[in-house]
């Protein structure tokens, strides 16, 4: 017998930033199925860089049924057909979440060792050519101290 289910997870919150987050599952209240700060992602592109576009959702309001609805199949029924559903899709929204803030810091971490490898590789350069440049200025004063010593 279980008193709660809940997921926990890492929550997408743009591409540098993520944040760990919890999720109630199981016992289940009809006002969390849409939550405040739910929010819809869609990818974008611009100018050939892509962004992201966020857009948040408020809690939804509770329904009032009039009483004199009827329903084709038992209410339960239709609970327990939709219930799996549901859950289905909380698991595989927070699956997608964590999916997309690894993927996200996996492009960030990228992008900073490009970075990084970029500015050793520029420094190294630097280093070569100082000493290709003492090497010649030493070759030349090598040069005219002979030529001042044969004189």
């Amino acid at each position: 017998e279980t008193d709660a289910v809940e997921l926990i997870y890492t929550k997408f919150v743009s591409l540098i930033a993520s944040s760990p987050s919890v999720r109630t599952l199981v016992p289940f209240s009809a006002s969390e199925i849409s939550q405040k700060g739910d929010e819809v992602f869609q990818l974008t592109s611009s100018g050939g860089d892509f962004g992201v576009e966020r857009k948040e959702l408020d809690a939804a309001e509770p329904q009032e049924f009039p009483n004199d609805m009827i329903f084709e199949q038992d209410p339960l029924q239709i609970v327990n057909s939709i219930l799996p559903l549901y859950l289905n899709g909380q698991i595989l929204r927070t699956l997608q979440e964590s999916v997309a803030s690894e993927l996200a810091a996996r492009m960030q971490s990228m992008q900073s060792a490009s970075d990084n490898a970029g500015a050793l590789s520029k420094k190294l350069s630097q280093e070569y050519n100082r000493a290709r440049q003492a090497a010649v200025t030493q070759e030349i004063l090598e040069i005219v101290a002979g030529a001042t010593a044969l004189e």
